[in-house]
């Protein structure tokens, strides 16, 4: 017992402190620039004792390149987790104080519409344009939109990862000369546990009449539970700003056995089922829609 007391007063008096030192280092310096100059150093070493012949230095060159290759690599693996997880949690906080701003005047979407294009093999492409009308009133705006994974499939950190997503803000008189927005992210949970990909787009502190925000999502296997036939999945909105208008429109590619493809209403209004060609399209819309009051449709693909 004494012995293991004394090493663990060592390792804390000597190696502790190396450590520190050493993670400070990559820090200021980054990891290849550290890796690479310590390396250097150590080739150096190694290099002496190739000429001299002393094998005994180039194994200590060899040991010591190995250790130090392991210890940054994970100092610097340790940092960018650090960094991420500060990085989330000043998002989520900027995102819980931007929701219970209110202003005197709202913002107004005049028309909202939305297109999701399901891949055969499940990858989801999705487009969402807002249509607002004037707010000049100095107030710094902000437009939030949101997407939520149904699938039944655990959506790990790396899946996240994989999806993309932009926002683009064009005039009500040049749609073709859209430049991307600025945004920003983060994934919180629905009402109902699922995951969701919130979007705030940053629109200054003028809104004009007639500015279009378009937001683009690239999302790899959000639609692979329903394709596969493994469940059925809702597609879905839920308005709590009011809209003038809505269209949401969902093209399923290359459906092989249309009547394998089940649609069941949710509530939703003017809601059509149609081909084209391969593909099978299911769209609903309104006018004014209630605030708060979920509306869609479950689709359910078994082809066994």
């Amino acid at each position: 017992m004494g012995a293991a007391s004394d090493l663990r007063r060592l390792v804390a008096r000597r190696l502790v402190p190396l450590v520190a030192d050493l993670e400070e280092y990559v820090f200021r310096h980054g990891y290849f620039r550290a890796l690479a100059s310590t390396l250097a150093s150590l080739g150096t070493v190694g290099l002496v004792g190739q000429i001299l012949g002393l094998t005994w230095l180039r194994i200590t060159f060899a040991t010591l390149a190995a250790a130090l290759f392991v210890l940054v690599s994970a100092i610097s693996f340790a940092g960018t987790q650090r960094l991420r997880g500060k990085v989330k949690h000043i998002e989520q906080l900027l995102h819980t104080y931007a929701d219970q701003m209110h202003s005197t005047s709202p913002l107004s979407v005049r028309e909202w519409r939305q297109e999701v294009i399901i891949e055969e093999n499940g990858d989801a492409r999705c487009r969402r344009e807002l249509v607002l009308d004037a707010a000049s009133n100095g107030t710094l705006r902000y437009v939030s939109v949101n997407l939520v994974y149904y699938g039944s499939t655990r959506l790990t950190n790396r899946d996240r990862r994989k999806v993309r997503c932009e926002a683009f803000h064009a005039g009500e008189e040049d749609v073709d000369e859209r430049t991307r927005a600025n945004a920003t992210s983060v994934w919180t949970f629905s009402r109902d546990g699922k995951p969701k990909l919130d979007i705030y787009i940053h629109l200054g502190s003028e809104v004009q009449a007639g500015d279009l925000i378009t937001v683009e999502w690239d999302w790899p296997g959000y639609s692979a539970d329903l394709m596969n036939g493994t469940s059925p999945e809702t597609f879905d909105v839920l308005f709590n700003k009011s809209i003038g208008s809505f269209e949401h429109r969902v093209i399923f590619r290359n459906v092989r056995f249309p009547n394998a493809f089940k649609v069941r209403n949710q509530g939703a209004q003017n809601l059509q089922r149609f081909r084209r060609g391969q593909d099978t399209v299911v769209e609903f819309s309104a006018q004014e829609p209630t605030m708060n009051q979920r509306m869609g449709f479950i689709a359910d693909y078994s082809q066994s």
